[in-house]
């Protein structure tokens, strides 16, 4: 497994200042890395700090470990699935993503990721041969369903482990949208409306967007996690005149949902978060306080629910094995000062509220605190 990847087209780019190289034997996967990770490419040269290869195998994972990757022999099992050096780990069947195996190398403050994914249709070869064979002309649609969540493994989860471990910033489930008066925040559950309504901010006069699923933060400091905009029909409906800026970008998503992108006058690489919103679906209108240890238990509890960042918390525990590095604490240590430090709404949204009156409701809270403010310092 550690033999490299020598002569495979690299695509690289930066992410809240963490420099990352992705590579792959898989020009499927690497067509769509470069469509993905376009918002992150970057002209810095330099080494990266985090260096990932994935090596894509057709057909069942190797049924005896020991022979396929001699040098287990030679690492401490801490784990069904784990083993170990002092630098180095190897993770079978990493957390729900079963048929990914990977590889890290921990040096000189930079971490290095070999990973293999096995793609089958089926646990027994035979009904895996004969799927093949009943769905060939659906296999290609097949493996892109995997290329999302294994481009987080190898290139954001990463980038993440390495941004809280040596800058303090951690990620949490949040649209950022920046604006003269700091950035607003829309935390929470999945499924309320964060991505579209983060659009409708963020092409407001003045504003611009930073990320519509994940910021990274260290206290009110914020940063971008930059991927496509996921919207669907009714989604582009509901923002109306909003939905004008965005760029369709080439490429079939699932769930009939089409990619999209901001023209870059319309994106803010920072900034300073000055109010938390945690939007929800609700019968009736309406926008209610939060104390800051409400808040900071119900974005706790939010971030442990979503599926790709439930998949990090899994992936940084395992890395602790070689890299301790407390992150557990400082992510709710850091989690507790953003709450306490801007004020925290939760506010109700319709479903026949127009985008122009949610994206309404939002700004008079930040016009709001941002009166306060001024009126606190004459």
């Amino acid at each position: 497994m550690r033999s490299g990847a020598p002569g495979l087209p690299a695509v690289g780019g930066r992410l809240a200042g963490a420099a990352f190289r992705f590579r792959t034997d898989a020009p499927d996967l690497a067509a769509y890395a470069g469509v993905h990770l376009a918002m992150l490419a970057s002209d810095e040269a330099g080494p990266p700090d985090v260096d990932a290869i994935l090596r894509w195998h057709e057909g069942q994972p190797p049924e005896d470990r020991l022979a396929a990757f001699p040098y287990l022999s030679q690492m401490e099992r801490v784990d069904r699935d784990i083993y170990v050096t002092a630098e180095e780990i190897h993770w079978f069947r990493v957390d729900d993503l079963r048929d990914l195996y990977v590889h890290f190398a921990w040096r000189d403050g930079r971490l290095r990721i070999e990973g293999d994914f096995f793609h089958r249709l089926a646990n027994d070869p035979r009904r895996d041969r004969a799927k093949r064979l009943l769905y060939r002309k659906r296999v290609p649609a097949l493996r892109q369903q995997r290329f999302t969540t294994l481009l987080y493994y190898l290139v954001y989860y990463p980038c993440w482990w390495w941004l809280e471990y040596t800058q303090d910033l951690h990620p949490i489930h949040a649209a950022g949208i920046w604006t003269d008066a700091g950035v607003i925040l829309l935390a929470g559950a999945s499924g309320v409306g964060k991505s579209t309504l983060s659009v409708a901010l963020g092409t407001l006069p003045g504003a611009k967007l930073l990320s519509d699923s994940f910021v990274l933060h260290n206290k009110t400091d914020v940063f971008p996690v930059r991927e496509p905009l996921l919207l669907d029909g009714w989604s582009r409906g509901w923002l109306g005149s909003a939905a004008d800026e965005l760029q369709a970008i080439d490429w079939r998503y699932c769930l009939n949902r089409t990619g999209y992108c901001l023209p870059p006058h319309r994106l803010a690489d920072s900034g300073r978060a000055t109010l938390l919103v945690l939007p929800r679906r609700a019968a009736a209108a309406f926008t209610r306080r939060m104390t800051a240890e409400q808040a900071r238990q119900r974005l706790s509890a939010a971030n442990l629910i979503v599926n790709d960042l439930r998949r990090y918390w899994a992936f940084a525990a395992v890395i602790e094995h070689i890299v301790p590095g407390g992150l557990v604490s400082r992510r709710e240590a850091q989690l507790s000062r953003l709450t306490s430090e801007v004020p925290c709404h939760e506010v109700g949204l319709t479903a026949d509220m127009a985008s122009r009156a949610a994206a309404e409701r939002i700004m008079h809270l930040l016009r709001g605190k941002h009166l306060r403010v001024i009126a606190s310092r004459q």
